[in-house]
């Protein structure tokens, strides 16, 4: 864990926190495509572990972060890739000193509303979109298409790395990722509010699943990593079963303090949610 004092100096993006992750480590390794250095990105969010480190190597390639950008249910509440409460994400934007932008859509209208967000981004002079896919080729053509419509170069930093080499690099990172959904098909409910750890990555491999979730067997919240300013607190009032999937129920809550009746996941997650009837937790298109 991090000290406060670490905190104090710079956690948030654009701080001397994150210039020190600019300078660290090979920024040629860590986003290959070319160029990036210097200009204005956005980094579709879904509040998960790989959009994360696909922002910290953006940032560390001296990319210049300018957004989040998260696709909503249609009305507005959570978000369509996880499932997350829009607080929670809009406490992940403001622990990263970004603004978040948000459209809420239905399945069939989600595009249109992508395609309308990136118009407002690059009217605002964002020049690239960063995506934390890893290798599934129906995404990473659906996001090229999308951003070439919008004038955009799409950047996707983890393409094609090892799972263990982006899983290490998160962990080396000290950055904080809790499952809060899984595919009750692939994974049971024990691993619910389990944080990201060797051990957890030794049963997830050991329950024979993608060990970065790339399939949607599992999905993350990540609630404190090097580019934070301070950790987001979640509480978890219980677990719920939706479409398949086993899910914790997660509600927004005020300034880190649990709600009367629910339960904390660790020492320092608060989660808390709104009814999850329509929460639809599989992979999304551009929200990795």
């Amino acid at each position: 864990m991090r000290s406060e004092a670490t905190r104090a100096s710079g956690g948030a993006a654009g701080g001397p926190a994150a210039r020190e992750l600019q300078g660290a480590g090979d920024a040629g390794r860590a986003v290959r495509e070319r160029p990036f250095a210097g200009r204005p990105f956005f980094c579709s969010w879904s509040g998960g572990k790989d959009a994360y480190l696909a922002l910290q190597r953006a940032v560390a390639a001296a990319g210049r972060p300018g957004a989040l950008l998260s696709m909503l249910e249609q009305d507005g509440t959570r978000s369509r890739g996880h499932g997350l409460p829009l607080a929670t994400l809009e406490a992940q934007a403001a622990a990263l000193g970004l603004p978040l932008v948000t459209r809420a859509t239905t399945w069939d209208d989600y595009e249109g509303h992508f395609l309308d967000a990136l118009d407002e981004l690059r009217s605002k002079g964002v020049e690239i979109g960063v995506f934390g896919d890893i290798d599934l080729e129906p995404h990473r053509e659906w996001v090229e298409r999308v951003c070439g419509s919008a004038g955009m170069a799409p950047r996707l930093p983890l393409w094609k790395e090892p799972r263990r080499t982006l899983l290490d690099e998160l962990l080396a990172s000290d950055v904080r990722a809790t499952i809060v959904a899984v595919k009750s098909d692939r994974l049971d409910a024990t691993f619910l509010g389990r944080e990201l750890d060797r051990h957890l990555i030794a049963d997830l491999e050991a329950a024979g699943v993608d060990a970065c979730g790339e399939e949607g067997e599992y999905h993350t919240m990540v609630t404190d990593a090097p580019l934070f300013a301070r950790p987001v607190a979640l509480v978890s009032s219980g677990v719920t079963e939706r479409d398949g999937c086993h899910l914790l129920d997660i509600v927004p809550t005020r300034a880190g303090s649990p709600a009367p009746g629910t339960t904390p996941t660790s020492d320092r997650l608060a989660t808390a949610a709104n009814d999850p009837a329509d929460r639809q937790p599989s992979n999304v298109k551009g929200q990795a």
